[in-house]
C-alpha cells in the first residue's frame, strides 16, 4: 500500500473512532438564549478528557454511564457562573447522579420534576441530563440569575424526566425528589447509602431506589435477569446474613422486588 494512502486511512479510522465516542448534541446555550450574558468558550469533555475533568468523581459517574459533559463559564447579572451539563446513559441514570449530588435543598424550582436549589447551587435533572449551575456569592440576585440560566438550558431539552414512581408506587414525586436515591452498583451504595453496603454485598445487575423515612426504609430493587433476582432472594433467605428487623420482600414485577424494613 502507498505510504500516504496508508496514513490517510489511519487518520480517517481514528477520526471515525473519535466521532463515534462523541455524545449527541448537548442542550448548550449562548448569548442568544440568555440576552445580556457574556460566555467564555465552552468545553466538551468525552472519553479520557471527561474523566480527567472529573478527577476523583470519575468512577462514580462511569458507574452511571456518563457519556460526556458540556462546561461553560459566563458572566450574567453582575456575577460569574459555571454551568455543567452531564449526559448520562438514560433518564434513570441522570436521576441517580442527581440524587447522590443534591444536599439540603432550600427550594425545588419548577424547572423539572427533579430540582434542588441552594444559595450557591442549582441542580436540575431532566431527560438524560444532570445540570449543575454554580455561583460564588450565594446572594439572592445570584439565585435568581441561576434560575434564568437553568430555564434556558431546560428549554433546550425535549426528553422527559424519569418516571421514578414506577419504583415506589403510591409515593408522591415530591417525596422522591427530596429524599429518594438511585444506586446502580457498589460506588453508588457507598456514596448514597453506606449503611446498606452489607445488605447488597454479592448482588449483581441491580438498580435500586432507596427511600428512608423516620420509621422505615423502602428498597425498590430491579434486576437485569431472573437468575440475578433469584440469587438475591436466596442470599437473603440465608441464616448467615444479618438482616434488618421485620424485613418484608414482595414482587412488583418478574425481576423487580420491593423490600421494606423498620429503621
Amino acid at each position: 500500500m502507498n505510504k500516504s494512502i496508508g496514513i490517510t486511512c489511519l487518520f480517517l479510522l481514528l477520526l471515525a473512532r473519535g466521532m463515534a465516542q462523541q455524545p449527541d448534541t448537548f442542550p448548550s446555550i449562548d448569548a442568544k438564549d440568555l440576552p445580556g450574558a457574556v460566555f467564555d468558550k465552552p468545553k466538551v469533555y468525552t472519553g479520557a478528557s471527561l474523566f480527567g475533568y472529573m478527577n476523583g468523581g470519575a468512577e462514580l459517574y462511569r458507574e452511571y454511564g456518563c457519556a460526556g459533559a458540556w462546561i461553560s463559564e459566563l458572566e450574567y447579572m453582575g456575577s460569574d457562573f459555571k454551568i455543567e451539563v452531564f449526559k448520562m446513559k438514560g433518564a434513570e441514570e441522570a436521576f441517580g447522579i442527581y440524587s447522590l449530588s443534591r444536599f439540603q435543598c432550600s427550594s425545588e424550582p419548577p424547572l423539572s420534576v427533579f430540582t434542588c436549589q441552594t444559595p450557591y447551587q442549582l441542580q436540575i435533572c431532566l431527560g438524560p441530563y444532570y445540570i449543575n449551575i454554580i455561583n460564588s456569592t450565594g446572594s439572592a440576585n445570584d439565585s435568581l440569575a441561576a434560575l434564568k440560566i437553568g430555564a434556558a438550558v431546560a428549554n433546550k431539552i425535549r426528553e422527559l424526566p424519569a418516571d421514578m414512581t414506577q419504583y415506589l408506587p403510591g409515593i408522591p414525586s415530591e417525596t422522591i425528589n427530596g429524599k429518594a436515591i438511585l444506586v446502580k452498583g457498589e460506588l453508588g451504595i457507598m456514596n448514597g447509602a453506606p449503611d446498606l453496603s452489607a445488605y447488597f454485598a454479592g448482588a449483581k445487575g441491580f438498580c435500586a431506589v432507596i427511600l428512608k423515612t423516620e420509621s422505615e426504609s423502602l428498597l425498590s430493587v430491579r434486576f437485569t435477569t431472573e437468575n440475578e433476582t433469584n440469587d438475591f432472594i436466596q442470599l437473603h433467605k440465608s441464616d448467615d446474613m444479618a438482616k434488618p428487623s421485620e424485613e418484608k420482600i414482595s414482587r412488583i414485577a418478574a425481576n423487580h422486588l420491593l423490600i421494606t424494613f423498620s429503621n
